[in-house]
């Protein structure tokens, strides 16, 4: 008995067994924290299930998923999110593009601007929603601030809660948090590039744009694909902004799809219903991203 041991924990003799040992407390923490949650409430979609009755389990079937397309509030949480996803990655990419072309150049500081770029990205996404709701505060916000004394306002604008601006600011926070993240991933790829073939284009005659057209996006066709797919899933499941900025509102102007799933689960309690809402949402994210791989095949292709 005690050999079999001796033998088990010796990890010189099998780096098998090594990595069995090392990597089982991970396997375990991640069936716990994730499969096991997954699976919970995946059985939960398919009953009727509410939180004051939380033990008793009755089986419905795809009623709950049912419910999802003919229910008028997620339909408009779904269109948020669309909007939202739209214009957020959008920006995000163009502005990664730009920024990202800019700080591939040299130029005194570069070191530090890159550095410096990246803390709104490590910022997390409570500590940038609550700083920019700050920023909106429709009595002491900076922005208030500013505006005022720059003439373009009179009285100060709740811009939060006002139908016009919530949904943009949103949007605005999103980008300024998230934009670093496509510089990152752009950047790499920019940095790829053989400065022979700019070398070679400028001897040819073609101008900065050209070069950028017929050069630099046709090689960073990866880097691009790949924020953008990671960018939208971020989008789709994005909450903490929506949540610690609006809640929702003004009225449900700013209720994603996300945010609607929270609410029924933990305002209004069902929890069914919000599970199924949860993997309606996954499985759009699944779709779209296939859809991405195979727009992006089929250009690789041609």
């Amino acid at each position: 008995m005690k050999t079999g041991i001796k033998r088990f924990f010796d990890f010189e003799r099998s780096d098998a067994k090594l990595a069995a040992v090392l990597i089982t407390p991970t396997v375990l923490l991640v069936i716990g924290v994730v499969a096991y949650p997954l699976i919970y409430s995946f059985v939960m979609s398919f009953g009727d299930v509410e939180f004051a009755s939380i033990k008793d389990y009755d089986f419905v079937g795809i009623s709950q998923y049912v419910k999802t397309f003919t229910d008028p509030g997620f339909i408009d949480a779904v269109q948020v999110s669309a909007k939202f996803v739209f214009f957020t990655v959008l920006v995000k990419l163009v502005l990664g593009t730009l920024i990202a072309v800019m700080l591939k150049e040299k130029f005194i500081g570069r070191s530090i601007t890159r550095a410096f770029i990246i803390i709104p990205w490590a910022t997390p996404f409570v500590v940038v929603g609550l700083m920019w709701k700050w920023m909106l505060h429709s009595k002491v916000g900076v922005i208030n601030f500013l505006l005022e004394r720059l003439g373009i306002i009179q009285d100060y604008i709740p811009f939060l809660s006002t139908k016009t601006f919530a949904m943009p600011f949103v949007i605005t926070a999103d980008v300024w948090q998230g934009t670093p993240f496509f510089i990152i991933i752009i950047l790499a790829g920019l940095q790829t590039i053989p400065e022979e073939l700019y070398e070679a284009a400028h001897m040819d005659g073609a101008s900065g744009i050209k070069a950028f057209f017929t050069i630099t996006l046709p090689l960073i066709r990866f880097p691009l694909f790949i924020s953008t797919i990671l960018g939208t899933i971020i989008a789709i499941n994005s909450f903490d902004l929506f949540f610690v900025l609006t809640k929702g509102g003004p009225g449900n102007i700013t209720t994603n799809a996300t945010l609607f799933a929270w609410n029924n689960a933990f305002k209004f309690y069902h929890l069914s219903y919000a599970s199924a809402i949860s993997y309606v949402i996954l499985m759009f994210s699944m779709l779209l991203t296939i859809g991405y791989v195979v727009i992006m095949r089929k250009n690789d292709a041609e």
